[in-house]
């Protein structure tokens, strides 16, 4: 039937159809070009319960405008607190912004042309490198190509280049009956007290009576049950509550070095497309395509593309994950120092992989000395 009708052979198979995957083939297959792409994706549809949230402002490619994208909220305060401390930072002419994760791959994949066709409920079981040419077996058939750009997120160890922690998450989108929140201030962090993992509560207010609250957690082995208990507690404050969206998952935060392969380009996650310090990737993939600007993929030039980290801000991620896994009841005033002390501009730039050599400066003079002393001393 309709299966032995479909193409078997490409010139670009990808595994995924992330956010990783969808800006890149957005902007970098062109109109004019002469490639066959087939993207592989294992859900049935684009249902991501997520949210993609980056800075913006001067000095930083503008992701709305670059992408075709539009935002979901933008907030020109932030707020941290510590303790009884807290902290709040107007942060204009910069912003930090949200995106919905379902309606921004929807928009992307609309973006793609005729020419890439994406099959979705279609696990990749194997792959196989074949002389020249790469097989991949998957659920709905065996597909072959030149190139694989493979987005998958598992990471090999041999290419983690730091210590490995995660970041888990358990998130709602909740609606409550009075105007509670204020909806022009994030809440970044608001650190709870845990003596062996860092933990904090991050709000994002969409209206006075909708936001969106999330319990996370920086742990090397978290434990989903046990965060979703203490969510379930946080969310009580807001009194009578409504859930109008869930999100949860886990984000390895870790400095990785994917491995050169002949045929075959990893993105996203496992190619070192998070920022291990944050668990941020939307920022990092813009950047990375931006650097490209001006290239489109042609049927033998993938490889050109591939992502290369940035050593110095990767030694500064090295440090921090040292500093939050061997002391994490350090971590919230690392944290709070950071957002006290930084100019908000040096530290937006740091945060979106675009320092100044001045930036890296501010950011160190606002750090906890002796703590990052320790972290950068601890040997592994």
């Amino acid at each position: 039937g309709y299966r032995s009708l479909m193409k078997t052979e490409y010139d670009i198979i990808v595994i995924g159809a992330g956010l990783s995957s969808l800006m890149f083939l957005s902007k970098m297959v062109s109109n004019k070009s002469k490639i066959s792409i087939l993207v592989l994706e294992q859900k049935d549809s684009i249902v991501r319960n997520q949210s993609f949230c980056v800075w913006e402002g001067p000095g930083l490619i503008n992701i709305e405008k670059e992408f075709k994208l539009r935002a979901k909220h933008r907030w020109d305060k932030i707020l941290i607190e510590n303790n009884k401390e807290k902290i709040k930072k107007n942060i204009h002419p910069y912003h930090y912004v949200c995106h919905d994760g379902q309606s921004t791959l929807k928009k992307l994949s609309r973006q793609l042309n005729a020419k890439v066709k994406i099959l979705y409920a279609s696990k990749v079981t194997r792959i196989n490198q074949i002389n020249e040419k790469i097989q991949v077996i998957s659920s709905e058939g065996n597909f072959c190509s030149k190139y694989l750009i493979d987005s998958r997120p598992k990471i090999e160890k041999n290419e983690i280049k730091s210590d490995y922690m995660q970041q888990a998450f358990i998130g709602n989108e909740i609606e409550v009956n009075s105007n509670y929140f204020n909806k022009d201030e994030a809440t970044i962090m608001s650190f709870s007290k845990n003596k062996t993992e860092t933990e904090f509560i991050y709000q994002l207010p969409f209206t006075k009576k909708r936001a969106l609250v999330e319990t996370t957690l920086f742990s090397t082995n978290p434990d989903l049950r046990k965060l979703q208990q203490k969510h379930t507690r946080n969310l009580k404050k807001y009194g009578n509550y409504k859930i109008l969206k869930s999100e949860r998952g886990i984000i390895p935060m870790a400095v990785v070095e994917a491995k050169a392969n002949k045929r075959i380009m990893k993105i996203g996650t496992s190619a070192g497309m998070v920022r291990a310090s944050s668990g941020y990737s939307m920022r990092k993939i813009a950047n990375w395509i931006s650097n490209h600007k001006g290239k489109t993929l042609k049927k033998n030039n993938l490889l050109s593309f591939r992502y290369t980290p940035n050593p110095l801000l990767d030694f500064f991620d090295k440090i921090f994950l040292r500093v939050i896994k061997d002391y994490p009841n350090k971590s919230p005033d690392l944290f709070f120092n950071l957002f006290n002390q930084s100019n908000h501009k040096s530290l937006i730039k740091f945060l979106s992989d675009k320092p100044s050599w001045l930036d890296i400066i501010n950011i160190i003079m606002s750090m906890p000395k002796r703590l990052m002393l320790k972290g950068l001393l601890k040997k592994k």
